[in-house]
């Protein structure tokens, strides 16, 4: 077999200039070959010494794009003998086609094309012949066959386990988190490597990337939602309403081709068009989880500043996060979503109940995160937190004393001695305050006459509110963090449903009459999921949108942009 020495060394300056740091630019050179022949042969003798000795703590970067799936890289082609993967003879194949009519339709995932060296990846097929000579370029084939695997390797990542760390919200790397499927095979589990080779062999590309989607119906849903949506509006144009400085006429003709463009609008025979525009105003709102009074209120105006592609990111974001969490597996479980303002409970799979919620401010987010509601308190006390007792509670204390009785708190010392003598309160800051506030239970108290407790580092918990009317308000994130639920004896009363024998439902409402404190233990635990939703799909194929109140959302897009 014919050798081409000269070979070794300009493949060992492609290297450097691959991981160099260097800012001095530098020319790769240019391999060229007349006979198609040869071009499989050096073109594996390229690879094989780009990786027989890789340094798998670094990140290859081609074309100014890293490829971070660079240590994978270099097990799937020692998977295959460092042989060209995406191409035979300098011509690219049918897996080669199939993979980039995958990338081309990556937002059919919610995902973006460019960040698997799309553009990049079709230069370099198209120009594998030199121009001039007419001969194929082993570089640019080594270069394409590179990208290639890196773009199906992130993009199995990707679809598997997003692209951000949802904490910082950082582009991560995460192929050692993939859960995969499981495949037996003589016993083993099939590696990443394995499962995504054995898919190009036999060029079931999609199929394996679909394999590695969550495997939630919300996700999928959401999936249909964003393909739908796409089509449903394919044709469809609307601006954002910016600004209402217009007269009313000019304001509702705008408002008109508004609703009319997102199909929320349908002229009506025999209805006049205030009462047509209003019918369109409501169906806008229904979908955007607004009170449907056929008002422009401040929320449902917010709400018409979306264009278009915001509802397309919007979805993307949520089909995003779907693939950070996993689908409870519990038979009964407790569901909260921050955006919706929305307690649910499931058990096998059946929604028993749902109840209204009101969350933290955006100042003063609730956290999201999964624990176990293990009991619940019957009239709890409330102990204020230092910083609501010093930002809040403090300034309102200076100007009138006698507030302390009215809300009927307690104060403590540094001891835990109750203090029942006059406190001079200007006296003491943010930076000074050794005492400790305590509200007595009872109706007026703050967390109401249930408090429903589970572990967390954030020391927030569910409970009742002693300002139940705050509930029909259409914005409910006004809370310390604190989840406050409409319907807490409904759920109380779901808690203890199993444990009829130790305390039937007439034990509760005994307790509660009693008005003292009680621990009541759950005989079965329940898990609870607060999480971050800005938008759901239903079975039907509809979507609904909510407003991103904590701006999640334009931070995520942000980070992935």
């Amino acid at each position: 077999m014919k050798r081409y020495p000269h070979l070794i060394f300009l493949f060992a300056s492609f290297c450097i200039i691959s991981f160099s740091e260097c800012s001095q630019k530098k020319t790769i050179p240019v391999v060229l070959f007349a006979n198609p022949e040869h071009v499989n042969e050096e073109v594996s003798q390229l690879i094989d010494e780009q990786f027989s000795a890789f340094d798998t703590s670094k990140t290859l970067v081609i074309e100014k794009d890293s490829l971070f799936a660079s240590k994978l890289i270099a097990a799937y082609y020692k998977q295959n003998n460092f042989n060209a993967v995406w191409s035979d003879k300098g011509v690219h194949n049918k897996q080669c086609d199939s993979l980039l009519s995958l990338l081309f339709n990556a937002e059919d995932y919610g995902l973006i094309p460019s960040d698997y060296h799309y553009c990049k990846i079709e230069y370099l097929i198209e120009n594998v012949k030199d121009c001039k000579t007419k001969k194929f370029d082993a570089v640019k084939i080594l270069k394409a066959d590179m990208l290639l695997t890196d773009a199906l390797f992130s993009l199995a990542v990707h679809v598997n386990k997003g692209r951000l760390n949802i904490d910082s919200l950082n582009r991560e790397w995460k192929a050692a988190q993939v859960i995969m499927p499981l495949h037996i095979e003589g016993g083993k589990n099939i590696t990443l490597v394995s499962l995504l080779n054995d898919a190009v062999k036999h060029n079931t590309i999609r199929s394996a990337i679909d394999s590695l989607e969550p495997n939630n119906s919300q996700y999928k849903a959401l999936k249909l939602a964003l393909k739908n949506f796409k089509s449903e509006f394919k044709y469809s144009r609307w601006d954002s309403l910016a600004s209402r400085e217009s007269d009313t006429l000019t304001f509702n003709k705008r408002l008109k081709n508004r609703l009319t463009a997102s199909h929320d609008y349908a002229e009506i025979p025999g209805n006049s068009d205030s009462i047509n525009l209003i019918r369109g105003i409501k169906n806008f709102q229904l979908r955007h989880n607004l009170t449907e009074d056929g008002k422009i209120g401040k929320l449902t105006f917010k709400a018409l500043q979306s264009t278009k592609q915001d509802y397309i990111n919007q979805i993307e974001m949520n089909m995003e996060r779907w693939r950070y969490y996993y689908t409870p597996k519990e038979k009964q479980f407790v569901w909260v979503n921050i955006p919706k303002y929305e307690m649910r409970v499931f058990e096998d799979d059946t929604l028993v109940m749902k109840s209204r919620v009101i969350v933290g401010q955006p100042d003063h987010q609730t956290p999201q995160l999964k624990s176990t509601i293990r009991y619940f308190l019957i009239y709890p006390y409330w102990t204020v937190p230092l910083t609501i007792a010093t930002k809040e509670l403090l300034p309102i204390l200076k100007r009138d004393p006698s507030y302390i009785n009215k809300k009927n708190f307690e104060v403590f010392d540094r001891h835990n001695r109750l203090v029942d003598t006059l406190i001079n309160w200007k006296r003491y800051n943010k930076d000074y305050f050794p005492w400790r506030l305590r509200q007595r239970m009872g109706d007026d108290n703050s967390l109401g006459i249930l408090k429903f407790n589970f572990e967390n580092k954030y020391g927030v918990y569910l409970h009742d509110t002693n300002n139940r009317r705050l509930f029909s308000r259409e914005m409910r994130a006004m809370s310390h963090g604190c989840v406050r639920l409409e319907k807490f004896m409904d759920f109380a009363e779901f808690l203890i449903r199993d444990d009829k024998r130790n305390y039937p439902l007439d034990s509760l409402k005994m307790d509660l009459l009693k008005e003292e404190q009680k621990y009541m233990y759950i005989k079965k635990p329940i898990p609870i999921y607060i999480r971050y939703f800005t938008a759901e799909a239903e079975a039907n194929n509809e979507v609904f949108f909510f407003i991103d109140v904590y701006n999640r959302d334009a931070k995520m897009l942000k980070a992935l942009n």
